[in-house]
């Protein structure tokens, strides 16, 4: 289990390293004249990635379920390693848009095999499952947001397209942990002469799946909303009109990764809390925390964007209102994947195929998300996104109270300790 989190922190790490250098190469290669690169061209490239994804995800899922969970969870590194090695001779929108692929099938590949590994490893304790999913989202997180970005800045000023080939080196270390680190006993389900795909589409129609699918769905499609469009729009040369917002004024890369950074390192700290507080709330509870979080950033994002640069009180207190938000949106992330843990308890053969699902919602929200960010970001900028995200907030919230209503009903029977925080959520004493 070691081995697997350690694999995993260093596998978002060259993943995050690999999406912040690719929008640095790409305004490279757009200042330089190579090529011309508009807002809706960073959808494309952003939707290359999370369309491999969300197709790879079910295919991957059932194949680590049928052959064993390693084979599968091997070629995560490998084709990130084979997509960042060819990035730098990528010199045109549809070359970029084939590494992104490359990169989305890493991604699909790696994440159920390793989620049903977690889930079969904790079935037996539910504080583990709390504590491993919280480290699981610490080292995702912490790879793609805080060390991954955090290193791209650096890399790119120094390294220039070289830091491609640095990037490759990281790889091949996730790899290495995966491939001799981690000891999987994991054997052919009995049911593997079953129609694998129907089974899949079976799982669509579970009660507690289908409640759950707006509320991830919509988390993910505001991820999809500013990654990695947030991050274009701030290099200031997007194209974009800046009068009037304050975040298109343009901002150097070490500046942006790094402020990236330390947000994410908020969120940390606020998923090692809620990981370590798994057992006391209920699963629906801390993803309205979330929700409600997500609303005050925005909040805090507007305001920021009105700023003119001279208000640094004002907009150290703004930060820190972000800072403060992002302690407790980081609660969604592992109270979404506790859910689909608990849900795979009543489907042992499927375990890699209901954890696959995590990846299928995930990509499904983000191909929506930048989708739409493509649309609105060329027109109203910063503001475009703001605006987006509440209306994705709004649907997330709403299909959350129906699920929240119906919650015990759906899950399998937990320790006593969360029927009790249940029972108590659920009918507090007079």
């Amino acid at each position: 289990m070691r081995s697997l989190l350690l694999g995993t922190l260093v596998l978002r790490t060259a993943t995050g390293t690999t999406g912040a250098l690719l929008v640095f190469w790409t305004a490279f290669l757009r200042d330089g004249g190579t090529i011309t690169v508009t807002t809706a061209d960073v959808a494309a490239i952003s939707l290359a990635f999370y369309v491999t994804e969300l197709a790879g995800s079910p295919i991957f899922g059932i194949f680590a379920d049928l052959i064993g969970r390693k084979p599968i969870m091997l070629l995560g590194p490998f084709f990130g390693l084979v997509a960042v090695l060819i990035t730098p001779f990528a010199l045109t929108i549809p070359l970029l848009i084939a590494t992104r692929l490359l990169e989305g099938a890493s991604t699909a590949a790696s994440v159920p095999s390793i989620l049903s590994y977690v889930a079969a490893s904790t079935s037996h304790d539910e504080k583990l499952r709390g504590r491993v999913v919280t480290l699981f989202e610490v080292a995702t997180l912490g790879g793609l947001l805080v060390a991954g970005t955090a290193l791209a800045g650096p890399l790119w000023e120094i390294f220039g397209a070289n830091s491609f080939f640095i990037n490759g080196a990281i790889y091949m270390v996730a790899l290495a942990l995966f491939a001799y680190g981690v000891k999987d006993q994991h054997s052919r389900p009995k049911h593997a002469t079953e129609n694998r795909l129907k089974r899949y589409a079976q799982l669509f129609s579970q009660r507690g799946i289908l409640l759950f699918v707006p509320t991830w769905v919509a988390i993910n499609a505001i991820v999809g909303v500013w990654v990695p469009q947030g991050l274009y729009l701030l290099t200031g040369s997007s194209g974009v009109p800046s009068e009037g917002q304050f975040l298109l004024s343009g901002f150097s890369p070490t500046l942006i990764t790094s402020a990236l950074a330390a947000l994410a390192l908020v969120g940390g700290v606020g998923l090692m809390f809620w990981g370590n507080s798994f057992a006391k709330y209920r699963r629906t509870s801390v993803l309205l925390a979330g929700v409600i979080a997500f609303f005050v950033a925005m909040g805090a994002v507007w305001f920021l964007n009105r700023m003119t640069g001279s208000e640094l009180p004002l907009i150290a207190a703004l930060l820190l209102i972000l800072s403060v938000s992002m302690f407790f949106l980081a609660g969604a992330t592992p109270a979404a994947l506790g859910f689909l843990a608990d849900v795979s308890e009543r489907y042992h053969a499927d375990r890699s195929a209901v954890m696959g699902l995590y990846s299928i919602f995930l990509g499904l929200g983000q191909v929506i998300g930048t989708w739409v960010a493509g649309q609105v970001a060329n027109v109203a900028g910063v503001d475009g996104l703001v605006y987006s995200t509440l209306g994705f907030l709004v649907i997330a919230g709403g299909a959350l109270l129906v699920l929240r209503r119906v919650e015990h009903e759906i899950l399998p029977p937990l320790s006593a300790t969360h029927r009790a925080a249940h029972d108590v959520l659920s009918n507090p004493p007079k």
